[in-house]
């Protein structure tokens, strides 16, 4: 099958779109043929070695872990879903990934598509929200009338943010660039900071969550002075020393997001209800996922990069 993927670590020249072995399941997994996959900054980091000594993955590696698309197949074990269903998933980071014609994942991290969106929007979701969804949630305990200040406000799992945090009743403060303000503050955010002209601690004090979603200038250690003791910061990429933390009265982590059905489910009724809207910052195909890879790196992707399949 087609596949883009790496069969060394390093830079984007090291990403082959060519012929991989298909996929074959377990008995507790599906196979998903697969319409759309999402592309996201942890494809290039791990394109890069960011757990190459860790032992978890094998090469050749298939990037991307956000899919949307057809069950192709079912294992003896699974019940459920069946061959047939439109479904969407985000797949665990330790397997190979989806941007390929099928790929074979755990049925129980597989939830059906949202009826409301196409295949496109649909590989959009899956990482992003859930990183949304559990930053603000199972790690921020975010809670109705709280403040929160999200760091990234329009990427890929900032704007998800924005609207999950507004939907929980919670006081949005977001950064973000002077461009695109009005994309942000459509979402319902409440206060808008340009981080390219002022210091958001010129601006911001005891917030009750800080979710940084994006790494860089200092932006996590930055944050600990702005939030009320016994707050939050959850931190997506970069980390610091969590006595540190402790020692500012502030609870601190750096998150993983885990793959969730229950999660995506969740997701699902705030997308068919209209409480939550789907991005598309470009669309390319299989053949083109360098060119998708590259628009990711160059962070100035506006909502998500998606790459067509079938």
């Amino acid at each position: 099958m087609k596949a883009a993927h790496i069969k060394q670590y390093g830079n984007i020249d090291t990403l082959i779109v060519g012929e991989v072995s298909k996929p074959s399941i377990t008995a507790s997994q599906v196979l998903i043929k697969v319409k759309a996959a999402g592309v996201n900054p942890v494809d290039f980091h791990i394109r890069n070695g960011m757990l190459k000594d860790s032992g978890t993955h094998e090469l050749p590696l298939v990037l991307g872990w956000d899919a949307s698309g057809v069950i192709s197949e079912v294992g003896d074990l699974v019940t459920g879903v069946k061959p047939g269903d439109e479904v969407f998933v985000y797949a665990p980071l330790t397997e190979q990934g989806a941007q390929a014609e099928y790929i074979a994942v755990n049925a129980d991290v597989v939830a059906i598509k949202p009826k409301s969106l196409s295949f496109i929007e649909s590989a959009a979701v899956p990482l992003a929200a859930l990183t949304a969804l559990q930053a603000l949630t199972a790690h921020g305990q975010l809670q109705k009338g709280q403040k929160v200040l999200i760091h990234n406000a329009s990427g890929g799992v900032g704007n998800f943010a924005v609207q999950i945090a507004k939907h929980l009743g919670a006081h949005v403060i977001a950064t973000g660039s002077e461009a695109k303000k009005d994309f942000i503050m459509g979402f319902g955010a409440d206060e808008f900071i340009d981080y390219k002209q002022d210091d958001f601690e010129q601006h911001v004090k005891d917030v009750d969550l800080v979710f940084a979603a994006v790494g860089g200038n200092n932006i996590v250690e930055r944050s600990l002075g702005v939030i009320k003791p016994n707050g939050r910061l959850i931190s997506l990429l970069d980390e610091i020393d969590e006595q540190f933390a402790k020692d500012k009265n502030v609870n601190y982590a750096r998150m993983l997001v885990e793959p969730s059905k229950a999660g995506l489910n969740k997701i699902t009724d705030m997308l068919e209800s209209n409480q939550l809207k789907v991005t598309i910052d470009s669309v390319y195909s299989l053949d083109d996922a360098k060119q998708a890879m590259i628009k990711s790196e160059s962070a100035r992707a506006t909502g998500k990069i998606v790459i067509e399949v079938s």
